[in-house]
């Protein structure tokens, strides 16, 4: 159960996550299309207010869907319309550069990777904060199939794609001397500061490779006994390319396991059951996911709320088939009895596909990852950039009318 300071430390990231959004939609005239377009007796949509606004439809659902589950806005969704409307410095650093790739007539489609190195450092650091206690211990056991058992007697090929500063290829490598681990990244950053760890490790069963995985060595067909993607499948432009690279790079036989966030592909769901930690989720998205995953000519343009259902959806796509879901007893679900309300449980925060096999058989484990394990460091480096970025947002949001408007435009929300 989540504690009294998780929580608060919860709806602190979520309103600054919530505040640049506002912020957002103050500069690009969206809450002023929103008081054009809606009133109590008609619905708008998506489309009508990024026309108004002349912005991106895709970036304005986004930007829609976090505020929607702050319950700034209330939102009823089906295939096509949205009812009446009613950490982060970081982000804020890219404001600009957003807004252009928000504008319909701008050419810029997203953002590039290079623009956010300060934000993989303080993800790396969230990583391993919720991933060191749980992976070898908890996380690979409940993999199946005596993968753990195969790892330490050695012999095993291992691959993980969008390895960041590598962190969990190096704790696998520690763990598992006799097996052989590949970290592979886009950003050649990332792989230089995996290769620093390794070094100051002195690991030698571990490799690190700049490298598109969409398009991996040709020659590394039917190679890896295993395979991993921790929370990188949705940053990607086209998943979907990487996804069919993993199993032509897979063994026959071979564990191919994804982590990704938990979501249900509908905003009034993911409000329903988690409003606070899915707006931060849309928001985290809106600046950082989506940008990235849109950054290219045919992008998915997922985001991070994806969904499970699509999540699904594309690995059969992509030749891994049946996946299953379960919840591991250690990655326990907040109580977020003050959040949800109605017979709807809450979500956990995170599910991982794990697919054995390249056709025929596959398996899901899905989890939740605990905040309780965050650490206090991490704490106080969110109170930083969340305090900062609220006073910007402050000191930034001049035109107070349009907020009020846009509040007094709808009921209160009754989710």
């Amino acid at each position: 159960m989540a504690s009294e300071y998780d929580q608060m430390l919860l709806t602190y990231l979520s309103g600054g996550m919530v505040s640049l959004a506002l912020t957002l939609g103050r500069r690009l005239g969206l809450l002023e299309a929103f008081c054009a377009l809606g009133s109590p007796e008609k619905h708008t949509t998506a489309e009508a207010v990024a026309e108004k606004a002349n912005c991106k439809p895709r970036y304005v659902r986004e930007w829609m869907a976090c505020l929607a589950c702050a319950g700034i806005f209330q939102s009823l969704l089906n295939s096509s319309w949205i009812a009446n409307m009613a950490f982060v410095p970081l982000f804020a650093d890219v404001r600009e550069q957003l807004e252009e790739a928000f504008r319909a007539d701008n050419p810029r489609l997203g953002m590039d990777y290079a623009n956010y190195q300060q934000f993989y450092s303080l993800m790396a650091a969230c990583s391993q904060t919720r991933h060191r206690e749980y992976l070898i211990p908890k996380v690979v056991p409940d993999l199946g199939h005596g993968i753990a058992a195969k790892l330490a007697a050695g012999g095993m090929k291992c691959l993980d794609i969008g390895c960041g500063n590598g962190f969990h290829v190096q704790l696998f490598a520690n763990e598992y001397p006799k097996s052989e681990f590949y970290g592979l990244d886009l950003v050649p950053e990332a792989i230089e500061a995996a290769n620093q760890q390794k070094a100051a490790d002195g690991t030698k069963n571990s490799t690190f490779i700049a490298c598109d995985a969409a398009h991996l060595p040709h020659d590394w067909g039917n190679t890896f006994d295993f395979v991993t993607i921790f929370d990188a499948c949705h940053d990607q432009t086209r998943p979907d390319l990487s996804l069919r690279e993993i199993h032509r790079v897979l063994k026959p036989g071979g564990i191919f396991a994804m982590v990704e966030v938990k979501a249900t592909g509908s905003v009034l769901e993911d409000k329903k059951t988690d409003p606070l930690r899915s707006s931060m989720h849309y928001g985290c998205s809106l600046f950082h996911c989506l940008p990235v995953g849109s950054n290219k000519e045919g992008a998915l343009c997922l985001g991070t709320m994806w969904g499970n259902h699509k999540q699904a959806a594309l690995l059969k796509e992509c030749g891994f088939a049946n996946p299953e879901r379960i919840n591991p007893a250690y990655y326990p679900v907040p109580d977020k009895s003050s959040q949800a309300k109605g017979p709807v449980e809450p979500p956990p925060i995170s599910e991982m596909y794990t697919v054995y096999g390249k056709v025929f058989t596959a398996w899901l484990v899905l989890w939740c990852f605990a905040p309780d394990s965050w650490r206090t460091d991490v704490y106080h480096a969110a109170g930083v950039v969340i305090f900062q970025c609220v006073g910007e947002y402050l000191i930034r949001l001049w035109q107070w009318r349009i907020y009020r408007a846009a509040l007094a435009a709808v009921p209160p929300s009754t989710a």
